[in-house]
């Protein structure tokens, strides 16, 4: 049950995180045809995104007193982390690749093969 809970909360947080990169980066390549400085607050909302992990409440409050506790506790919070990063990954590795390379070949000039 523990290692239930663990992923399955992983594996939510993960694909919500996981798709709001997604819109994010497709705003910031439409907005940076436009103009670098519309870009900005779109970089702020990237960089906020791991607040989805465990920030704020979930962070502080929540995984301290579940991690103090030990126990099954302790397994939910392991089980929970590695999903999320798995799903997060498999979501965002492909589209932020092609993304930094499609932005190399603008910044470069040519196209890498």
């Amino acid at each position: 049950m523990t290692v239930a809970a663990g992923v399955a909360l992983g594996l939510l947080i993960g694909l919500i995180s996981g798709s709001v990169f997604l819109l994010l980066l497709k705003t910031a390549t439409y907005w940076s045809e436009k103009g670098a400085s519309l870009i900005l607050p779109l970089v702020g909302q990237i960089v906020a995104i791991p607040s989805f992990w465990g920030g704020g409440w979930l962070g502080g409050r929540l995984l301290e007193e579940l991690l103090s506790k030990g126990g099954a506790a302790t397994i939910i919070v392991h089980y929970y982390v590695v999903s999320l990063a798995v799903t997060f990954l498999l979501i965002f590795a492909y589209p932020a690749f092609r993304w930094i390379m499609r932005l190399g070949e603008e910044l470069g000039g040519r196209t890498v093969q």
